[in-house]
């Protein structure tokens, strides 16, 4: 597939993380515990600041933004770290650079940041890095079911397409769905099968080729002024299982959770969603995961009224019916 919206700048290595740290005279850090501990060791310029991210709410991250008086930011994390040093950025005028410690999410190449609001998330800010650095060994360094979740904000293009689609016919979409954004996303969901054996061995071309993916879709979401082609009923099952049971789960498996349930109620290529899933070796069951059948049955029963609430975009999520979640629901996960 010929990618054509890489307009983030990114460099991809061996090593890039620590090399970043020790050259940066004058740095904040966002980071995380578990990434600051794996390079830690290895830093002989340690930055001036330490902030860990975690409070993705406005309070947190004004208060983040307001501590910060270096030189610049460097985000060293997971979603969470990418989104808060993308707001001190965009707060404070300073510099950016950032390093993912996992791709299990695209916000690292997005612009805007996912605050969390009354038990819902909100888009907002606009932040560019000078760099992005994916550095294949801090990759390596997870556990790889963490880093195999990466393809949730991938797969998504299967059933938010989808929804965007229902959403025009019935006359409920704002941004003009056309089917050649349609075809754009058959396209990822190609590259993404492609290159699957690549990221279940997490070899360096499969990496690099899904972070590729990351940094297209999130520059076309920029272009487009929204993201209704990889942003659908399977995110909003994510949000409203985290409002719901409170429970801490990667972003990227919950949104591949959400893909497997919401393309069963969509009838829409549960096969496809369940080959790439297979083939990248990401987790998706509920066994594997710590959650129980109850989080799912009660996320599910809840989610029509809760995507209203919430007022997310027209999706199949509106029209499942609370009488028909049962046990048998469960078989688009037990396979």
């Amino acid at each position: 597939m010929v990618l054509s919206s890489n307009r983030f700048n990114v460099t991809y290595g061996t090593g890039l993380s620590v090399e970043l740290l020790n050259s940066t005279k004058s740095y904040a850090l966002v980071t995380q515990p578990e990434p600051w501990r794996l390079v830690r060791s290895e830093i002989r310029n340690p930055p001036k600041r330490i902030i860990m991210a975690g409070d993705l709410s406005l309070e947190s991250l004004d208060a983040f933004a307001a501590s910060v008086d270096e030189e610049m930011v460097i985000g060293l994390g997971g979603g969470t770290a990418m989104d808060t040093a993308k707001w001190i950025h965009w707060r404070r005028e300073i510099p950016l650079k950032q390093i993912p410690s996992l791709p299990s999410v695209d916000a690292s190449f997005t612009r805007m940041s996912a605050t969390r609001t009354e038990g819902g998330v909100q888009y907002l800010g606009d932040a560019i890095p000078e760099m992005v650095y994916v550095d294949y060994g801090l990759f390596r360094s997870a556990p790889k079911h963490m880093v195999t979740s990466g393809i949730g904000d991938v797969l998504s293009c299967l059933t938010a397409s989808f929804d965007w689609r229902l959403s025009a016919e019935a006359r409920q979409d704002e941004y003009g769905w056309t089917k050649e954004m349609a075809l754009i996303s058959d396209d990822y969901l190609e590259e993404l099968l492609d290159c699957a054996e690549g990221i279940s061995k997490l070899t360096d071309d499969g990496l690099r080729r899904l972070m590729e993916l990351h940094r297209d879709i999130g520059w076309r979401c920029h272009e487009m002024g929204h993201a209704r082609f990889e942003e659908g009923s399977e995110h909003f099952f994510a949000y409203a299982f985290e409002h719901f049971t409170k429970k801490s789960v990667l972003h990227g498996e919950l949104v591949t959770l959400g893909v497997l349930l919401m393309s069963h109620f969509q009838g829409n290529n549960v096969g496809l969603a369940r080959d790439i899933v297979s083939r990248c070796d990401t987790r998706h069951s509920i066994s594997e995961m710590n959650i129980t059948e109850e989080d799912i049955l009660h996320t599910l029963r809840e989610l029509p009224e809760f995507t209203v609430q919430q007022g997310h975009w027209y999706s199949i999520a509106r029209f499942i019916d609370p009488l028909d979640i049962n046990r048998e629901v469960l078989a688009a996960l037990n396979w």
